[in-house]
């Protein structure tokens, strides 16, 4: 009987989320099928083609410039990952083991900085990355990314790593381990979970990041994916192409899609192992 009444109370969410799904799948749905339009039959976007035009995608799969921008998205992506991970790892595990007023005051910082928009700094930063030689290179733009996603990382990281008992430190000095052994063979594999949920929630924010390549990579060789496609929906000679566009977008979106079908099973092990542990 509770069972039932629980279900007549939740019952509202599930029209609810398939409103939400629906709305955030339209968008996706009208890039998709305006990708297999012609120039001359775009009036509705919402109804499907009476001839579908894949040489829309044979044009984008063509372009060397979205081949090139493949390559520099996948190095800033990488670069970005692995500093942002392992520096916020590492200090969050200090934060959190440290304790006192210096790791509190730590924390604090932290969330005050991650209250300030990027935006805002862009000025400042723009100046920094001038000064420091670091426009139009690609491991100076990770390196940057990497800096503006640490005080989230570390965020997270520091409320993981204070559940995972401290009798595991412990245990691993006893048997001779140093600070980074423990680390690296102890503790971070605890933190499967948030580790590969932040590395999507970095991927995507670098592969979707727009606003500092924009302004730091003038040259086209350099260009990442969301440049090229920037490019592309601009037009040649003043000539847009729409549907060639929408179809170029669509291939710059598939490396994320696909990064997340393989990384999710490992956050829902992730968040199995927490559950069984705790």
């Amino acid at each position: 009987m509770e069972s039932i009444v629980n279900k007549k109370k939740t019952g509202w969410c599930y029209p609810v989320a398939i409103l939400a799904v629906l709305f955030y799948l339209l968008p996706i749905y009208v890039l998709l099928n305006l990708s297999v339009h012609t120039v001359q039959n775009m009036r509705d976007v919402l109804s499907l083609p009476e001839t579908y035009n894949w040489a829309n995608y044979a044009k984008a799969f063509a372009n060397t410039s979205l081949w090139k921008g493949f390559l520099n998205s996948f190095v800033i992506a990488i670069v970005t990952i692995f500093v942002e991970i392992v520096v916020s790892a590492l200090a969050a595990y200090g934060v959190a083991r440290a304790g006192g007023k210096v790791a509190d005051s730590i924390r604090t910082v932290n969330m005050l900085i991650m209250m300030i928009p990027g935006i805002a700094l862009l000025v400042g930063t723009y100046g920094l990355m001038t000064k420091l030689h670091l426009t139009n290179s690609l491991l100076g733009l990770a390196f940057l990314s990497a800096a503006g996603g640490i005080p989230g990382t570390l965020f997270m990281y520091v409320n993981f790593v204070i559940s995972i008992p401290r009798a595991l430190d412990e245990a691993a000095s006893i048997d001779g381990a140093g600070v980074l052994r423990t680390f690296f063979q102890i503790i971070l594999p605890q933190l499967k979970a948030v580790t590969v949920t932040r590395v999507i929630m970095t991927a995507v924010g670098s592969w979707n990041n727009y606003l500092m390549p924009m302004f730091l990579l003038n040259n086209k060789a350099k260009y990442t994916v969301i440049l090229v496609i920037k490019a592309v929906f601009a037009g040649s000679n003043g000539v847009k192409d729409v549907p060639y566009a929408c179809a170029t977008c669509a291939l710059g979106l598939l490396p994320i899609i696909a990064m997340y079908l393989l990384l999710q099973r490992f956050i829902i092990e992730g968040q199995m192992d927490s559950a069984v542990k705790g």
